[in-house]
Formats: C-alpha cells, structure tokens, sequence
C-alpha cells in the first residue's frame, strides 16, 4: 500500500489593492459627485449674477442710475440676496431687513427716484 502524502497548499497573502487602484476606488466617486456639483455651484452663482444685473440695467433708465451708482447697487444686491449658490444657506428676511434694503439702494438715487423707487417696492412687496 501506498501512502499518500497530502499536498500542502501554499499559503497565499491577503490580496490587498494596489496604491493605484485604491486611488482609482476612491477617487472615480468623488469626481462623479464633485464635478457635477463644481458645475451647479458655478452656474448658478453666473445666472444669480446675471439676474442682478440685468435687474439693475433696467432700473437705470427707470431711476436714472449711472453706473458708477449701477455698481454699488449690484454689491447691494449681492450682499442681500447672496451668490445664488445652492450650497449656501439663504436667509429669511423680514419685512422691515427688506424695508432697509430698499431704503439702501433708494439712498443712492435722487431724492425723486428714490421716492419713486421705494412706492414701486411697496406696492410689488419687495419683489424686484
């Protein structure tokens, strides 16, 4: 009769992930999410921008506004109503914080556009 020896089985080390392929797990992810999000973010930060400014053009003609006023009154704008970014934390205004905005940009226009401006804010409830 013949013995049988039992083969032994070579041990075999853990498989571990190469630095590159960890990198790749871990990495594809966060671009998938980060670069869609990259361009939200920005997007909308432009088109509250554009908004703002086009807001503005109109109020000069309206408010006879020159642009050096046409400006501060965009930081105004921005200062108030944000970036437009969907990332940041909008406040809750209430009616007298909107009141005192108004009553900001009003204080760069004339007297009279001033006047007309705040009625024009009163009557649409601070929508502009």
């Amino acid at each position: 009769m013949s013995k049988r020896t039992p083969k032994k089985k070579a041990d075999t080390a853990p498989t571990t992930l190469a630095p590159r392929d960890k990198a790749m797990l871990i990495g594809v992810p966060i671009l998938l999410l980060a670069v869609p999000a990259l361009v939200l973010h920005f997007s909308s930060i432009s088109q509250q921008t554009a908004s703002i400014a086009k807001t503005v053009e109109g109020w000069k003609t309206t408010y006879h506004i020159n642009d050096e006023q046409a400006e501060r009154i965009k930081q105004i704008e921005l200062d108030f109503h944000g970036n437009g970014s969907p990332f940041s934390i909008k406040p809750t205004r209430s009616k007298d914080e909107k009141h005192r905005h108004h009553e900001d940009i009003s204080r760069l226009m004339s007297p009279e556009d001033g006047a007309h401006f705040m009625k024009v804010m009163e009557k649409s409830e601070g929508k502009h």
